[in-house]
């Protein structure tokens, strides 16, 4: 009996000061956000332009779009997966610029090579014709045979070797007008094939001798 009042008698004693510590104390509700870890900073979403942010061109590339404002430098090209030799680039240019782009959903593949002189020029020239194109073929000046399953033009005047090919026939006074900008160029040389067609020599030293003047 005795025990089992002592066991009333503590339960009444502690329930005496829990009931006291709780009157004397006062909660307080915690917001979640108060506890939880917080950015560092104040972020303008609005000025985030990380999903927009566009790819810069190179000079070279911003002539080639003012002349065509829907040109395309990004996404695939097919032209860049092929494998051909550029002898140009063995042989000592100064400079080069390249870019591959789409027109009208059309690859292109686009070529500058600036040389020291008119002689490296020319030898940088007559060397690519020792093995031009996917097959490294050998082509003669004026010889009229196709030089690649591509369409291009190759534009060689005294200090510059100019490449441009495409999948689908080049309208070259067109891509002419657009690359040089409506500017007289003294051509050495000019070729022009359609794809799988043979080369015409638009423009060739031979062909400048028949037409110079006879003199009386």
């Amino acid at each position: 009996m005795n025990n089992q009042w002592l066991k009333w008698f503590s339960f009444f004693i502690l329930t005496v000061i829990w009931s006291a510590c709780s009157n004397d104390k006062d909660f307080e509700i915690i917001d979640s956000e108060s506890i939880l870890p917080q950015a560092q900073g104040q972020y303008d979403y609005s000025e985030d332009t990380s999903q927009n942010e566009e790819v810069e061109i190179s000079p070279f590339e911003e002539h080639l779009k003012q002349s065509f404002p829907d040109i395309n430098f990004k996404g695939e090209n097919t032209l860049e997966k092929r494998e051909m030799l550029f002898m140009p680039d063995r042989l000592g240019y100064t400079e080069k610029n390249e870019t591959y782009f789409t027109h009208d959903s059309i690859p292109f593949h686009l070529i500058e090579w600036t040389f020291k002189d008119s002689l490296k020029t020319v030898n940088a020239f007559y060397n690519w014709l020792d093995c031009f194109g996917h097959k490294c073929k050998s082509i003669r000046i004026d010889e009229e045979k196709n030089g690649s399953k591509e369409a291009f033009v190759v534009w060689i005047s005294n200090t510059k070797i100019t490449y441009l090919a495409s999948i689908k026939s080049i309208n070259r006074r067109i891509w002419q007008k657009a690359i040089f900008d409506l500017k007289e160029n003294n051509w050495n040389y000019v070729i022009h094939q359609a794809p799988h067609g043979k080369i015409n020599w638009t423009v060739s030293a031979s062909q400048k001798e028949i037409k110079k003047p006879v003199k009386p």
